[in-house]
């Protein structure tokens, strides 16, 4: 009967092991939880884990002493920092070490008193008992197997007691520690396994950014600066005590799926064509057609010389000289027309935050004023796609073209969709669709409203428009100066394009600034009075 409870206890101790190792995400405290547990089942007084690293050596990783009171690694904030124990030695197994043969054979080495056995060699356990008065007796050492019965590390037991004190360790607690530690063993390697799919995963992520920054040069790491904005203004915004969000936090899960969201943000722009994705000018196709235009209009300007010069040949036939000064000069006053026309013509394609209504009217008369011939055809100096494309308002995408870019959200919500996201990643799609989405309803893929945008993607929509007002890379304009862009973000919150309590944190916590220096010029960061920028709530 009281062998059965024996077994009983050792069997509920196995149970609450298993549950503890496999409850356990820090490789560091799962370690000292795996040697706790073996000291416990085997009442011995000291012992040490260690980690096989790749073939080169065993790695100490925990290591306890009651009797000395020695606890170092895993809970104890104290390091490990004895040296590794070669696999090798002159190119053989180091098989003289005895944790080293338990990886070599992986056998079980059970010896009731190290003083006495050879071909071990103890003399490191003789030199550090001289030096602390220690007596190492019997000793226990096993390899730790993972499910696919490979050796992931090894533990070492020290002096098993009971009452009438150090006695050797006993078969039954043998198979006991054995049982645990396989247990262990999957443990530590599942930790493993999760730790390494998701240093791919991410690595993978981070690829696909980098490839999709690395479609255009005109917005070339894009993907790798929104997710750092915005883990930064994650903070902020977790750190405010004032306002509306000073109740909002957000914990260690939450700011790791914000950070994945912020790379496969954009990730649905792998199918977007890259002649829009690179359009860097307006008139830009397989080439930039503004030379096509200047070409054009150095034909214009050869027919101004060509008519005036007749005119010139028949006022002398009339022996009108008198007015060949006046010739000359409206010759010359066309010529400056057309010479400014020209330039207007290569500032306006290159693009711009907006298009004032006259310049729009501008290109309209310019593409009636001149006409040229070619081939016997008379036309005008600009077609209808070249007057639309230079009518463009803002930036150098057109209407058509704007659509080819927003269509990247579509494909991005089917990417996202489609990933079989984990449980402790089921926000990150969520978070990553919504930096495009709008306060009033009107943004995409989804036209959600704010009621329906969790905080995280209202912070990737603010982040994505700073980042790509503050950038240096767009072809169309300079960097701008914080005070402009903060303007412009103003002026959004005041459409109810963004959220307006986190425009108050992202400008009083001053969370641009970390960002400009490390990203940007510290020349954007101009002095400005809060009182001017629009849409701010709360002034301090």
């Amino acid at each position: 009967m009281k062998k059965n409870n024996q077994y009983q206890s050792a069997h509920e101790q196995l149970v609450d092991i298993c549950v503890q190792l496999n409850g356990e995400k820090d490789t560091h405290l799962l370690l000292e939880k795996i040697l706790l547990a073996a000291l416990d089942v085997s009442n011995a007084d000291a012992g040490t884990i260690y980690l096989v690293n790749g073939n080169e050596s065993l790695e100490f990783q925990t290591v306890i002493n009651h009797t000395l009171g020695l606890h170092l690694g895993g809970s104890s904030n104290n390091p490990v920092n004895f040296s590794g124990i070669p696999l090798m030695v002159d190119g053989k197994p180091n098989t003289a070490a005895i944790v080293v043969n338990a990886v070599t054979s992986g056998k079980v080495i059970n010896i009731d008193d190290v003083y006495d056995t050879l071909p071990f060699d103890f003399s490191a356990a003789r030199k550090m008992d001289k030096e602390t008065g220690y007596r190492t007796q019997s000793m226990l050492t096993f390899p730790l197997k993972d499910h696919a019965n490979e050796i992931v590390g090894v533990i070492q037991l020290i002096n098993a007691q009971n009452e009438h004190g150090i006695v050797p360790f006993s078969k039954e607690i043998e198979h006991q520690c054995l049982s645990f530690a396989s247990v262990g063993a999957i443990a530590l390697t599942n930790k493993s396994l999760v730790e390494n799919l998701e240093e791919l995963f991410q690595s993978f992520i981070q690829t696909l950014a980098r490839v999709i920054d690395e479609k255009s040069p005109h917005t070339g790491e894009h993907c790798k600066r929104v997710p750092e904005l915005t883990l930064m203004f994650a903070k902020a915004v977790h750190e405010e005590t004032e306002g509306p969000l000073a109740s909002v936090s957000f914990s260690d899960n939450e700011m790791y799926q914000l950070g994945i969201a912020g790379w496969l943000h954009d990730c649905g722009k792998v199918a977007t064509p890259d002649h829009v994705i690179d359009k860097s000018t307006k008139l830009q196709a397989i080439f930039d057609r503004i030379e096509y235009v200047l070409a054009k209009l150095e034909i214009v300007s050869r027919d101004i010389d060509i008519k005036y010069q007749q005119q010139v040949i028949n006022a002398l036939k009339a022996g009108k000289t008198d007015e060949l000064a006046a010739l000359e000069q409206a010759q010359a006053t066309e010529q400056e027309q057309l010479n400014r026309d020209r330039n207007f013509l290569q500032t306006v394609n290159i693009g711009g935050e907006f298009l004032h209504d006259e310049d729009e009217e501008r290109i309209l008369t310019l593409a009636k004023r001149y006409h040229l011939s070619i081939n016997g055809e008379t036309q005008p100096l600009l077609n209808e796609d070249e007057s639309y494309n230079l009518r463009i308002k803002r930036g150098t995408l057109n209407t058509e073209e704007r659509l080819v870019i927003q269509r990247h959200m579509d494909v991005t919500l089917d990417i996202l969709e489609g990933l079989p996201f984990p449980k402790y990643m089921q926000n990150v799609a969520e978070y990553a669709l919504g930096h495009h989405e709008t306060m009033d309803g009107k943004g995409y893929p989804r036209g959600l409203t704010k009621e329906q945008l969790s905080v995280p993607a209202r912070i990737m929509a603010l982040a994505d428009i700073f980042e790509a007002l503050s950038s240096a890379d767009r072809p169309y304009k300079k960097a701008k100066q914080v005070s402009e862009c903060l303007t412009i973000m103003g002026n959004m919150v005041k459409r109810n394009c963004l959220d307006p309590d986190l425009f108050d944190i992202f400008v009083h916590s001053k969370v641009y600034e970390t960002y400009i220096n490390k990203f940007s010029s510290p020349e954007q960061i101009d002095d400005f009075d809060l009182a001017d920028i629009p849409g701010l709530t709360r002034l301090k």
